[in-house]
């Protein structure tokens, strides 16, 4: 009997020899494989900061949280804080606001040597603007407006603008820090809203001065115009 088990002994032996060299041999094939490029290049948690957005007519401060939602897919949400800007116009004093957009990305095969990664996106966005004007209005004191005197009106302007971009960009890290790139076309919903200045039969005058340097058209209207984001930021997870 005990020649029996010192027998089976060398045989047993054997068999975890074997059975170590396997999950030895699996855990180095696992090390060996290569990265999911997918999962190292699409922004799982990324906090962004736009430079381009101060620079606008109605500049803003904006910042955007984006967060994965499968392999290539992610969502952000960017929000932005309009500021006053260029107050010496009486055209536009004490701008205020907030600009919304959010964002759906798909994004394309990587390109690991480069550290980049491209995408296609739709983003629906709406701004809700106000802003102060002066303006000078010459009116009728008679009914057959012999006589004319000027009024000067203060009032406040509503700007409202909603639409939607299809953009093309890129993401390029750099360790933690990101640079977000993209471009492409919006299709813009525009209306300002402006109060009833006197009465009818009133003649509308802008000062000279007012008309220098560029300001928007200031009419209901649907547009179509290009759009170009430039974002910095830091790679949460």
């Amino acid at each position: 009997m005990q020649s029996y088990k010192q027998s089976r002994l060398p045989g047993f032996l054997s068999f975890l020899f074997l059975l170590a060299s396997l999950i030895s041999f699996s855990q180095d094939t696992l090390k060996l494989k290569p990265p999911d490029e997918y999962n190292y290049l699409v922004p799982h948690q990324v906090i962004k900061l736009s430079v381009v957005h101060p620079l606008f007519f109605y500049p803003s401060m904006q910042v955007a949280y984006e967060f994965k939602l499968s392999r290539r897919l992610t969502f952000q949400a960017d929000v932005g804080y309009v500021f006053n800007h260029r107050a010496h116009n009486p055209k536009f004093e004490n701008k205020r606001g907030v600009k919304l957009k959010t964002e759906l990305r798909y994004y394309l095969q990587p390109d690991m040597n480069q550290n980049r990664i491209n995408y296609y996106s739709i983003e629906p966005y709406a701004n809700f603007i106000n802003f102060g004007r002066q303006e000078t209005v010459t009116e009728c004191f008679d009914l057959d407006c012999a006589i004319l005197y000027s009024r000067k009106y203060s009032y406040q302007m509503k700007y409202r603008e909603a639409g939607f971009s299809l953009k093309n960009g890129y993401v390029v890290y750099f360790n933690k820090f990101v640079v977000d790139f993209n471009f492409g076309l919006a299709l813009r919903f525009v209306n300002y809203i402006k109060p009833d200045l006197g009465r009818p039969g009133s003649i509308l005058f802008g000062d000279d001065n007012l008309n220098s340097g560029y300001s928007p058209i200031e009419s209901r209207r649907i547009a179509l115009g290009p759009v170009l984001d430039l974002r910095f930021g830091y790679r949460l997870r």
